[in-house]
């Protein structure tokens, strides 16, 4: 699903022949790329604060992803307790796949991997395990952010050796380190901020907008969120720059709840279903 992203936040590479009517199979899969677009689009990326901890060894994220009343697949985020080069790390994971008709029409099971040090926050060694239909992908990135000043030099099993800018994470990481130690930061409402990341082999910035805070409806119930217009490139997906909205709760667990992306054939909806071992009180909660 997300090789057919070009620097993953704006040039989707959709069916030739998509227009007005589309056919169940092509709703499945742009409802599938929205999915894991939910989870590599939605770094919102701000000036760094200081340090505090968001989330713990332990915890564990499920979500829907659904077009109107099609639920075509689901995805899992998750933090274990890792070891890379015989140093305890966290070992970031996140698995999207498809379910019921939308997996016999367009098999999916994508698995995102990354190794980050505990300290940082930034990563050691990222892994992209691609699968879908009868495409797969397996690349593996590592990245040293200690023998250049000016830089962070990445290995990919894809391009070699590169140069990425400092503290540059993966785009996995990069969700957790915005977590972690960026969203802490009081921010206004209009503020855009910009973060570095490299994924599929490119460096790229994403820019996301604050635009104030809103109660919304889940099925876990109503919860107080900040919302933010992640900055797209239009296109023949998206039609304007602001058609993806993200919500994360307005609490020190700065949980994604909800994902929307407004595209040609509608919306699609990536909802917070189920969490587990948080570190603080779900204080956004509202009866």
């Amino acid at each position: 699903m997300l090789h057919t992203l070009n620097h993953c936040t704006s040039k989707i590479l959709l069916p030739p022949l998509l227009k007005t009517r589309c056919s169940l199979a092509t709703k499945t899969k742009l409802l599938l790329i929205a999915g894991n677009l939910a989870f590599l689009l939605l770094t919102p990326f701000f000036s760094i604060a200081q340090q505090k901890m968001a989330f713990k060894t332990g915890e564990k994220l499920k979500y829907s992803v659904h077009y109107g009343i099609i639920r075509g697949g689901e995805a899992i985020l998750e933090v274990r307790e890792g070891k890379y080069d015989n140093k305890t790390v966290n070992h970031l994971y996140l698995q999207g796949r498809t379910v019921g008709l939308a997996n016999k029409l367009y098999n999916v099971n994508d698995i995102y991997q990354s190794f980050t040090n505990l300290k940082t926050d930034l990563p050691y060694m990222s892994i992209r395990d691609i699968n879908e239909n009868r495409y797969s992908k397996y690349t593996v990135q590592t990245f040293d952010h200690l023998t250049r000043s000016d830089s962070t030099i990445v290995n990919s099993t894809d391009t070699g050796e590169v140069l990425a800018p400092p503290n540059s994470n993966d785009i996995l990481s990069a969700f957790y380190y915005l977590r972690n130690r960026l969203l802490w930061k009081p921010i206004k409402v209009g503020d855009t901020l910009v973060v570095d990341t490299y994924f599929s082999d490119e460096v790229y910035s994403m820019k996301v907008r604050f635009i104030g805070y809103e109660t919304i409806k889940t099925k876990l119930g109503k919860i107080n969120c900040m919302k933010f217009l992640p900055v797209v490139i239009t296109g023949r997906v998206f039609k304007n720059e602001d058609d993806m909205t993200v919500w994360f709760t307005n609490d020190k667990n700065f949980l994604p709840v909800r994902v929307k992306f407004d595209i040609f054939v509608g919306s699609v909806y990536c909802d917070l279903i189920d969490y587990k071992n948080l570190l603080h009180p779900f204080d956004s909660m509202r009866n």
